[in-house]
């Protein structure tokens, strides 16, 4: 959504953001990783892998210490007021059951600094969209610091960090990365929590079958086996695994490129490793599980995850895969 809201208000925001880096109130974004090792299956305390970004600081406008500043009131209304959440809050289905929100103060040192490729939640803390608006004036190409969707099984969309870009999308489902940035960048972070009633899960079926019936008016062909196991895994909490596995060299590459290499970073690389050894094991039993109630030895559907791909990759049913309707929130 370009030009969210006026060049002035922008301008606000971006200088009082400034104005807290400068003061040396920003601290450095960090991933916490509990990590699940020998000690922890003994009944000992698990341990918690810190993971610093480099050239990426940031502050909660919730904290009090920051709000109550008479130098930041453009920020402070901002948090106070809900100016995203009202928005969304109307623009949303109400079964998502919207009940609050969070929002984050970044200040992106160029330099190289980025995000790695991730989930921003797992659906535990109530996240369920994230929006975030740049405050980057005069951006140009090379300055990078682009944000990546991707919203398998469609392609990647890459968004631009311009000026008043405002950017929304799932916190649960969409996996997405900051590209190295070569230029300081700003940024407000929004998101969403939510606290669906016992109906929610009604008016989520209802308005996804829409999207459905729609999509199958336009095809016939949805009842085949091989198209109901993708709608099935695309739909499940397993794609979030799925995708790990299916841009495994490029995570990888997105988790170096954020990180201070460390100690704790060389010991969360090799448990990320060691994960995607075990989805790989998974997706290989899960597609035995299909087929094994299609037929078994007779069945046509795929038995690795080569031949998956290679089928939603064929000009003749990439079409159906990428109309495909998924459960965003």
């Amino acid at each position: 959504m370009p030009d969210a809201f006026p060049v002035e208000y922008l301008c606000h925001l971006r200088d009082e953001i400034k104005l807290l880096q400068r003061s040396g109130q920003l601290y450095p974004n960090a991933t916490h990783v509990l990590l699940n090792d020998a000690e922890s299956s003994k009944g000992r305390s698990a341990r918690t892998l810190l993971l610093e970004k480099h050239g990426i600081l940031e502050t909660e406008l919730a904290f009090k210490v920051i709000r109550d500043q008479s130098s930041v009131p453009f920020l402070r209304d901002f948090y106070e007021q809900q100016v995203i959440f009202k928005l969304l809050y109307q623009a949303l289905p109400e079964w998502l059951g919207l009940t609050g929100h969070m929002i984050k103060a970044q200040h992106n040192a160029g330099q190289g600094a980025c995000f790695p490729m991730h989930f921003d939640s797992y659906g535990d803390d109530g996240k369920c969209v994230t929006a975030v608006l740049y405050l980057n004036e005069d951006w140009e190409q090379h300055d990078r610091g682009e944000i990546v969707l991707y919203p398998f099984p469609r392609p990647p969309v890459v968004v631009q960090p311009r000026f008043g870009q405002l950017v929304l999308f799932s916190s649960q489902q969409m996996l997405h990365r900051v590209m190295p940035a070569f230029k300081q960048r700003y940024a407000l972070t929004t998101w969403m929590y939510h606290s669906p009633q016992q109906s929610a899960k009604a008016g989520s079926d209802a308005f996804y079958q829409s999207m459905d019936n729609a999509m199958n008016r336009a095809s016939c062909e949805e009842s085949a086996p091989l198209r109901s196991m993708v709608t099935k895994v695309l739909r499940s909490p397993f794609r979030r695994h799925l995708l790990k596995i299916i841009y495994e060299k490029e995570w990888a590459q997105s988790l170096q490129e954020s990180h201070l290499y460390t100690e704790a970073f060389g010991q969360y690389m090799a448990m990320h490793k060691a994960e995607s050894q075990v989805i790989e094991t998974a997706i290989t039993q899960m597609l035995g599980r299909f087929r094994a109630k299609d037929g078994g030895k007779n069945s046509k559907l795929p038995q690795t995850k080569k031949e998956l791909m290679r089928w939603m990759e064929d000009v003749d049913n990439r079409k159906f895969v990428q109309n495909l309707q998924l459960p965003w929130f």
